[in-house]
């Protein structure tokens, strides 16, 4: 029905938990059936103590820069675009119809990421009203990923 698409998730920092870690590598595991991803663990800037929220995300931003290949940027915000299942399905749809680079989502670190970076993503999307941590960030995206070709491709699972 859909060739399989390229989706690239990066991330400033690592998962610290196991738990996380175990979900994260489920989901990783059932979304091969749709799609080919790439989780990109940024390193985290040295000495966060030191630095205040806006360096931080500065410094975040720097590493983020260098990931703006190609494709499709999608950088995730509390401040972004709201969709339900059914309209991220059909996001991930456009997309992959009308762009032929990967689907690149970008999660930034625990102060968000910086202006620089959401000014230059094609677009700006929230998963929640809710906070999550931005270590539950890769775990609740890839659920939804996984639910959003499960909708695209008939299956039972996001009933």
């Amino acid at each position: 029905m859909f060739p399989v698409v390229k989706i690239r998730v990066i991330a400033s920092g690592r998962d610290k938990d196991k738990w996380l870690a175990e979900g994260v590598n489920h989901f990783l595991k059932l979304l091969g059936r749709y799609a080919a991803i790439e989780i990109k663990n940024l390193s985290s800037p040295r000495y966060p103590d030191s630095l205040s929220p806006v360096d931080i995300k500065k410094k975040e931003a720097a590493r983020f820069e260098k990931e703006f290949k190609g494709g499709y940027f999608i950088a995730l915000s509390d401040r972004g675009q709201k969709k339900d299942s059914l309209e991220f399905a059909g996001l991930l749809e456009r997309v992959q119809v009308q762009n032929r680079g990967p689907i690149n989502f970008l999660i930034g670190g625990p102060y968000g990421l910086d202006e620089s970076i959401l000014r230059k993503a094609d677009l700006v999307l929230s998963l929640s009203e809710l906070t999550f941590s931005h270590q539950l960030v890769r775990l609740v995206l890839l659920e939804q990923l996984y639910r959003g070709f499960s909708i695209l491709h008939g299956s039972s699972y996001h009933k």
